[in-house]
């Protein structure tokens, strides 16, 4: 069960979650409640995260051409890839899971 409690220091979530200025201001942060169910974690049951990139004809002229797994990465998230931590900062936007939880399984962008 997630409530919605008064807004985090946008400044906060923008620099734990590397967002913009405009997204961190606009995010609704959720903390869990913790009940008697969840042993008092806030957390019930599992979501998933997902990182899946499609080869397009760029990135796989870039693994071609021995491009480091940066330059794949950043082509892949110009092509429009969410990373794991995107994904995640998704599922705290639909108020699946709280910022903390998503810092702490994913890597910075």
């Amino acid at each position: 069960m997630t409530v919605a409690l008064p807004p985090v220091d946008p400044i906060l979530v923008e620099e734990a979650a590397a967002l913009s200025p405009e997204e961190a201001e606009t995010m609704t942060v959720h903390h869990g409640t913790g009940c008697a169910i969840c042993s008092g974690t806030g957390y019930k049951g599992r979501v998933a995260l997902y990182e899946v990139m499609a080869i397009s004809e760029r990135i796989r002229d870039l693994i071609l051409q021995g491009a480091s797994t940066g330059e794949i990465k950043t082509a892949a998230i110009e092509g429009g890839m969410y990373t794991l931590r995107r994904s995640g900062l998704e599922k705290v936007r639909q108020g699946q899971t709280t910022i903390e939880e998503v810092i702490r399984v994913t890597f910075a962008d």
